[in-house]
């Protein structure tokens, strides 16, 4: 048997509680450095996570993260959620727009590194712009890039990051909403 038709007759076995408790995220991504994130984050005990790069060359591509996850196929998810970056925009009419169409939001202020930043220190000096949170990442972690970022490198202070977005003021710089994902993640 081939393990395509194995995983196929495996998943026709499964009872249908089993399949209801079995919870799967869907995460649109705006930056490649949030896809490798959240990817590595599937080798945490109990994350079931399905995570989308949406690629296009300009900037803001947050219009875009939030119609992928619009038009996304949801039946096979618990819950889509877009990640994106304000860039120091107001996104309020934006996110409220995704949460009429069911889809749960996570904006960071300015881009996603200042949510990297708080798994690292108290950041809540403004950053900016997304430059500069990069600067002051790499300050602390020497051997981060950008390209190539890892959950497993921030693991250890997930707890205080999750404690200092919720400190922080919505839609300030910096700001993030990466948390409620992240604990929804990890809480089911």
């Amino acid at each position: 048997m081939s393990k395509r038709a194995k995983r196929q007759s495996d998943l026709a076995r499964r009872k249908p509680a089993e399949q209801r408790s079995r919870r799967i995220y869907l995460v649109v991504c705006e930056g490649e450095t949030e896809k490798r994130y959240f990817d590595s984050m599937r080798k945490h005990p109990g994350v079931q996570i399905h995570a989308v790069h949406v690629r296009q060359a300009k900037h803001p591509q947050r219009e875009r993260v939030l119609r992928s996850a619009k038009e996304a196929e949801r039946s096979s998810y618990t819950e889509v959620w877009a990640v994106f970056d304000t860039d120091g925009d107001d996104v309020a009419v934006l996110c409220e727009e995704a949460r009429r169409d069911g889809v749960r939001t996570a904006p960071t202020t300015p881009t996603f590194e200042a949510w990297l930043l708080l798994h690292l220190t108290d950041q809540r000096a403004a950053l900016m712009s997304g430059a500069k949170a990069e600067k002051t990442l790499k300050s602390l972690l020497p051997n981060w890039r950008k390209g190539s970022t890892r959950f497993d490198d921030f693991a250890h202070g997930l707890q205080d990051a999750l404690e200092r977005a919720e400190r922080l003021s919505p839609g300030s710089d910096p700001s993030t909403e990466v948390h409620r994902l992240v604990r929804v993640l990890l809480c089911g």
